[in-house]
């Protein structure tokens, strides 16, 4: 034991010399070039999950500086979702100009990554040191998930963008990786837009080795503060993932084709650590795990939140339905799709509370696979009085629904979005988190007192009996008293970063 933490210090001490010294070596950037004013380019992935802060952002901006021009690169799926945007500012402001559309080719981020997955749930993996091989493997996906020649034909159609267009600023998601390369390689002003923890970003540059024994790993579910008992386990799967992540064959083959092509410096392992492209967070310190430094050019805002109109505008007859009773809404974001098992699970569970409380309930309930409504049995009556309501999607954005107040608790999967809107509009958290960065989010906000990870001790898979006990928690009782109590309070210091960046 004592020889596993002595050579796992002195492996991450040969590491840190060796990327100390290969910074130290780079040379200072140049100014970075900036194109047309008023111009912006966003350049993003179309998952709802990476890119809703971008469509966020481009509709505040329309609707403050109604004169800027916005061109918006990302896959056909997301198309849609920026006509809505522009046709809701232009309905608020006649001078404010179309989202400018350009269309990229090939295979999304998930796409990419749905060739290796299937769907949904080949995501699902179970946390901690049980779950580290799968978290290995889809750690190397999620770096790059398309091929090489993908990467490059990505990486040519966004480079002849950004020169035809000539924006004053790109502006970037982190994960489409060709778009971080190719700003990066014409030396663009660039800024990226993050939905992460600061923790997932910044843990690894946190002083004295706190990633070992401080935070806890990527995907491990370990609470925090890290329990003693825990910190060998914790440095074990934070070693396992540099290592793999730094010595990976595909990654290094990757990297070495883009390199052939003229590719500068392509797919670091770090992209927070380029002080020229500022990085702006949604996440913000008092909502997060405790950090003892944030770099100067991390720039936490607070919220980036989707909100078109009212919910009533959006949706007149569910607003409508939310003012019956208090109610909880269960959205497990747009990735999540339920199994029959899941499904009779969340439905025995729901049942419960039905019937021990006076709240109804809207659930959002994506099918992976057709089964028989014999799986929602014990909802049955619930459905026919109209106490619960069943959606297949929502037409609403979630934060309108927050926003109404009449939403008195928030079951999600642990997404950012998810949870920084419930931040937001200071309502409790119940986090059914089913894989790698969902896991974190749960842990953050049960040590923040927001919110409740039932049945953590069986993740990934649901029981109904566990999942109604921290239903009814949340709901009734002390702890649900002391829960609302520090929703509200995160609820002021979300605002407050909201007045401050004219975002919220």
């Amino acid at each position: 034991m004592s020889f596993v933490w002595y050579s796992g210090v002195v492996f991450v001490a040969v590491l840190t010399a060796a990327l100390v010294r290969r910074a130290s070596c780079r040379s200072p950037p140049s100014p970075p070039v900036t194109g047309k004013k008023n111009t912006v380019l966003f350049l993003t992935d179309c998952a709802h999950g990476l890119s809703k802060v971008h469509v966020a952002t481009t509709l505040a901006l329309l609707q403050k500086y109604p004169s800027v021009d916005i061109h918006y690169a990302s896959f056909p799926m997301l198309k849609g979702e920026l006509q809505r945007v522009s046709d809701a500012a232009n309905s608020k402001s006649a001078e404010a100009r179309p989202i400018q559309w350009h269309e990229l080719r090939g295979p999304s981020f998930i796409a990419a990554a749905m060739r290796t997955w299937g769907d949904a749930t080949g995501l699902i993996a179970p946390p901690g040191v049980a779950g580290s091989e799968k978290l290995l493997r889809d750690f190397e996906l999620v770096a790059s998930p398309w091929t090489a020649d993908e990467l490059w034909d990505l990486y040519c159609q966004m480079k002849e963008l950004i020169e035809r267009i000539d924006p004053a600023v790109v502006v970037l998601d982190s994960m489409l990786r060709p778009a971080m390369d190719v700003s990066r390689s014409l030396n663009r002003t660039r800024v990226v837009l993050s939905p992460n923890a600061l923790t997932d970003v910044l843990a690894g540059m946190q002083p004295w080795g706190a990633p070992f024994w401080k935070y806890p790993a990527l995907g491990s579910g370990f609470p925090f503060p890290l329990p003693w008992r825990l910190v060998l386990a914790n440095v074990y799967l934070q070693l396992r993932l540099i290592y793999g992540v730094v010595f990976s064959p595909a990654l290094a083959a990757k990297r070495r084709f883009l390199s052939d092509k003229g590719v500068r410096d392509p797919m670091p392992l770090v992209d927070v650590k380029f002080p020229e492209a500022p990085w702006i967070s949604m996440a913000f310190p008092e909502a997060g795990l405790p950090l003892d430094f944030i770099p100067s050019h991390v720039m936490p805002v607070g919220p980036i939140v989707l909100d078109v109109a009212t919910a009533d505008k959006q949706d007149e007859e569910l607003a409508s339905w939310l003012k019956r009773a208090p109610t909880v809404l269960v959205n497990l974001g747009s990735a999540v799709e339920y199994d029959e098992r899941m499904a009779r699970e969340m439905a025995g569970a729901l049942a419960t509370v039905l019937e021990s409380t006076n709240t109804q309930v809207l659930w959002k309930l994506q099918k992976a696979c057709e089964f028989s409504d014999g799986a929602l049995e014990p909802v049955e009556e619930h459905i026919k009085s109209g106490r619960l309501r069943i959606e297949s999607w929502l037409d609403v954005d979630p934060v309108s629904l927050l926003q109404t107040g009449d939403i008195i608790l928030s079951v999600h999967h642990g997404g950012a979005n998810c949870y920084h809107e419930a931040i937001l509009t200071g309502v409790p958290q119940v986090i059914l988190p089913l894989w790698v960065d969902l896991y974190n989010f749960a842990q953050i906000a049960e040590y923040l007192g927001v919110g409740i990870w039932p049945g953590k001790d069986t993740a990934p898979m649901w029981y109904a009996e566990v999942l109604s006990d921290g239903f009814v928690r949340a709901l009734t009782g002390e702890s649900s008293v002391a829960m609302k109590k520090r929703a509200r309070e995160l609820e002021a210091v979300a605002r407050r970063y909201g007045e401050v960046a004219g975002h919220t």
